[in-house]
């Protein structure tokens, strides 16, 4: 049986991520030259439609974007037809609906991946974006382990992409601020930091086998 490990590493030698939500328009000019020409629009697909697909209709609408979004892609049909029936109350076009993210990669006119699947099809998913000839913007964590970190990174020079994990607290204006205060000495010498999170999601549900096809 092939490991994760040895799948992932076949995808990246087998041939030899544009920020969209929160930061996403914050990137810097040289990596935005990097991706495409300045009056030329940037062509992204979306792959994993779940919980976080919502935060990208805005920024993909804005005009100063100069995005077009051209798939949204999920193995669910359900989560197809609902991001359809969203995403059409901010854009004046539709977008194709895909479950396949290999037949949204193989798609010369995408420029850019979102890749906001599930946790551990981040890297394998990036990394496929990325030989394919894609940008890729990833949700994080990017990787299941340390090690798929060092793989992202690898592929992302092998190819010459761009990439970005969506870290959008770090990214946040006030965050940045209040950071900066820190290390300017504002509150003194920090020794401890204690952080919590909480959340009103509700349970993962039991994983069930699917039907062989």
């Amino acid at each position: 049986m092939t490991t994760r490990r040895k799948f992932i590493s076949d995808t990246i030698l087998g041939g030899a991520a544009v920020a969209i939500s929160g930061s996403a328009m914050a990137m810097p000019a040289k990596s935005y030259r990097r991706i495409i020409g300045s009056n030329e629009r940037i062509h992204v697909a979306i792959a994993g439609l779940g919980r976080r697909v919502g935060a990208y209709y805005e920024p993909i609408a804005l005009k100063e974007a100069n995005v077009e979004l051209v798939y949204l892609c999920d193995v669910m049909r359900s989560q197809r037809e609902n991001a359809l029936k969203n995403v059409s109350q901010f854009i004046n076009y539709t977008p194709k609906a895909e479950n396949d993210i290999r037949k949204v990669i193989d798609d010369k006119n995408v420029d850019a991946l979102i890749n906001a699947t599930p946790d551990h099809w981040h890297t394998p998913g990036s990394i496929m974006a990325m030989k394919g000839g894609k940008h890729v913007y990833v949700e994080k964590p990017s990787s299941h382990n340390m090690e798929e970190n060092e793989l992202i990174v690898a592929a992302a020079k092998k190819y010459d992409k761009v990439v970005q994990m969506g870290n959008q607290q770090r990214s946040s204006n006030h965050t940045i601020e209040v950071m900066k205060d820190i290390h300017s000495g504002a509150i003194g010498k920090p020794y401890k930091a204690v952080a919590f999170y909480v959340n009103s999601r509700g349970p993962v549900p039991v994983q069930k086998k699917a039907p062989s096809s």
